[in-house]
Order: structure tokens, then C-alpha cells, then sequence
């Protein structure tokens, strides 16, 4: 389960928004150890075009009053791949969530940090609350070489394609065409995953040197 996430490198963030078209890139959130229930920056195509929205990162919300705040009995920050096709926001309000890193650990012990060395999208949902958003993170079953680091799951990482970015923010109610993809893997365009322990899983504090998962 992803409950961690970094959003930094603010200029390479820019650019690789660019590069896939999303507009209002001055509309980022940026920071380290983006944590749940946090507003985050995702991305969108609700009104035609990619562009970047803020939203909460808890999916499920509930009322309190005249606004909206995390539901209480639907911890709700990531959506297991096995249960999309129940999901109406699968078929109808897919999103990506720029990161740069993420953290994980194994049963609450021994944190690491895991990363591309670049930026990249989480594959998600949103939903709507009025003039609200909020989002999760799909999270496919663990790759092989990252059980030993958290052996329940990995986030479904959007390939660098284009195309795939596209048809993923369309908001059509096919979703055959993303099978393929509903299993972890941990390379992103070429580049390695990397994996480097943490102190604590909030922490920016390192405490080992950083290895390649190939």
C-alpha cells in the first residue's frame, strides 16, 4: 500500500508535465512525504484537456457540516486493482497523480524509499464532492523483487506512452485495453527502480546506500 509520496524536482516536473500536454502546471503542489488525507495535485481530462487539479488524497469522503472531510469507515487512499471493475470511477473518472518517489515498508518496519531518479504518474481515481476532489492510488500486487521491501503490493505506475496517458484520462468505459497493464513491473522508461532505506517512513533522512531493483 502506497501511504507515502514525494512530489519534488520542480523544474523536471514542469517539463514532463509539458511534454504530455497538461496544462496549469503552475497549479502543482509540491513537498516530501506527501502523506493521506493531505491535498495532492492529480491530473484530469474532467473538462476536455489534461490539467493539473488539486484533490484530497483519500477517496471516500463524508459530510461535517457545510464541508467534506476523510470518511471515517472507508480508509480509502489506494484501490486494489482486483476490485476496479466494481468501481464506477474506473470506468468513468481515471486520474494521474505526478510523483517522484514513494515510500514503503515492510509491517511498519524498515521503511525504504523507492524512485526512478525522475518524475512519473500513479495510475488513479477521483471523485467529485461538490467543488471538491479527492483521489486514490491503484495498487497492483508486488513484483517479485520488491517483496522483500512490502510484500502485500506495488502502485500501478503509468508507462511513459502517450497514448496510454491519453486513453487512461479519456474517461471511456472500456477498460480491456489497460489488462495488460494490471501487472507490476519495475521498470520506467529504461530506467531501474531504485531502492534506498529510510529512518522512518516520514523521514527525508536516509540509513543505507541506494540499490538498483534489475
Amino acid at each position: 500500500m502506497c501511504s507515502v509520496f514525494d512530489v519534488g524536482n520542480h523544474a523536471g516536473m514542469e517539463r514532463f508535465l509539458e511534454e504530455y500536454g497538461v496544462h496549469h502546471p503552475k497549479r502543482m503542489l509540491y513537498g516530501r512525504r506527501r502523506r493521506p488525507t493531505q491535498d495532492v495535485s492529480i491530473v484530469t481530462a474532467r473538462h476536455g484537456e489534461p490539467e493539473v487539479e488539486t484533490a484530497i488524497w483519500h477517496l471516500y469522503l463524508e459530510r461535517d457540516g457545510d464541508n467534506w472531510k476523510p470518511h471515517r469507515k472507508y480508509w480509502s487512499i489506494n484501490s486494489n486493482w482486483q476490485k476496479l471493475g466494481k468501481r464506477p470511477e474506473y470506468r468513468k473518472s481515471r486520474c494521474l497523480i505526478p510523483a517522484t518517489a514513494w515510500v514503503e515498508s515492510q509491517h511498519g518496519k524498515n521503511p525504504v524509499e523507492f524512485s526512478y531518479g525522475q518524475p512519473f504518474f500513479f495510475c488513479g481515481l477521483y471523485k467529485t464532492w461538490g467543488n471538491l476532489l479527492s483521489c486514490a492510488i491503484i495498487t497492483l500486487g508486488a513484483h517479485p523483487k520488491t517483496r522483500q521491501y512490502h510484500d502485500k503490493s506495488l502502485p500501478m505506475i503509468a508507462p511513459a506512452d502517450k497514448d496510454f496517458v491519453a486513453n487512461w484520462l479519456s474517461g471511456g468505459e472500456d477498460t480491456a485495453p489497460f489488462e495488460p497493464y494490471l501487472h507490476p513491473h519495475i521498470e520506467y522508461a529504461g530506467h531501474p527502480l531504485t531502492v534506498r532505506p529510510v529512518v522512518r517512513a516520514t523521514s527525508t533522512e536516509y540509513s543505507g546506500e541506494q540499490q538498483e531493483l534489475s
